[in-house]
């Protein structure tokens, strides 16, 4: 098998900027709490199928029997772009190809053809707790904000997980955590984060604007996408990322760049999965993507 520095190696090699090893087991019985306790208060919105699969979440041995070590790794995102005068605003990754597909490429080609063992590559593919792996396999930490914060690189980062029933020395956690300066508990234009480094998504633009699936019918989402960046925003935010002093903007991103569909949008689904094929935008569809813009609110197609 690859031995554990020439598997790092690789993966920096491929584009990673940290890559840690973890003994997998039992998530803690705390965090498991803790994420019971943001469902409980329905901060997950339409996300319900956060709900199934609870226990996944609290043993990788359940996603892949035999598991030995997990794996977490970061990729940088942060193409150095933005949004035009007059172009309602795109979250700074969708200027990237849609990493589920990109990072599983990159990851798939630094790991060759593994013998021996059993790997399974996860890009929000598995009901893992990404964040929670990647802190204790010592690649980062939490923010205030609920993103995870790579040193060095910031908060600006997609992670991926391996799960392998090979045994790998673990690392250790880092010592460093959230400098708590409060800037991005500022900058939420609509009031989503909480004092828990969670997000109530009920008023996340970026999650109101992407995962959401037909209108907005909550008050708290109501409001929120009556903000001023609220109503400017085609797809995503970037507003406590982008604030944070831990934020590293001269970082290249690993992901290629991607082709931001222009306005008007092509006027089908499919036609605009077929010029666009590989932009993160497409996550949101063509009917999301007009209800962002309050062209159309009927959800009868989303």
């Amino acid at each position: 098998m690859l031995s554990k520095e020439e598997l790092r190696m690789r993966l920096q090699r491929g584009g990673a900027v940290a890559v840690g090893f973890a003994e997998a087991g039992r998530v803690p019985a705390e965090v498991d709490r803790q994420y019971s306790e943001w469902l409980g208060k329905g901060y997950h919105y339409g996300m319900t199928w956060m709900e199934r699969h609870r226990e996944l979440r609290r043993d990788p041995e359940n996603v892949l029997p035999g598991v030995k070590t997990v794996i977490s790794i970061a990729y940088p995102y942060s193409p150095g772009v933005g949004k035009g005068l007059r172009a309602p605003y795109v979250a700074r990754y969708a200027y990237s190809e849609d990493y589920h597909l990109s990072v599983r490429e990159m990851v798939s080609e630094a790991l060759g053809e593994p013998c021996g063992y059993q790997w399974r590559i996860c890009i929000d593919s598995a009901p893992l707790p990404e964040r929670f792996w990647a802190v204790k396999a010592g690649i980062g930490f939490i923010g205030d904000n609920g993103a995870f914060i790579v040193p060095g690189i910031g908060p600006e980062v997609v992670l991926a997980e391996i799960l392998t029933t090979a045994d790998y020395p673990p690392d250790s956690p880092l010592s460093m955590e959230c400098l708590h300066c409060g800037r991005c508990l500022g900058a939420c234009p609509s009031g989503a984060l909480c004092a828990d480094a969670t997000i109530d998504c009920r008023r996340c633009i970026s999650y109101l604007t992407i995962e959401h699936r037909g209108p907005w019918t909550d008050p708290a989402a109501i409001e929120a996408m009556n903000t001023p960046r609220g109503r400017d925003t085609l797809f995503g935010c970037d507003c406590c990322l982008a604030v944070c002093p831990l934020c590293d903007g001269s970082t290249l991103s690993a992901l290629p760049p991607a082709d931001v569909p222009p306005l008007p949008l092509p006027s089908s689904e499919r036609l605009l999965g077929k010029l666009y094929p590989r932009s993160p935008l497409l996550r949101a569809r063509r009917k999301g993507l007009l209800r962002n813009l309050r062209l159309d609110t009927d959800d009868s197609a989303m």
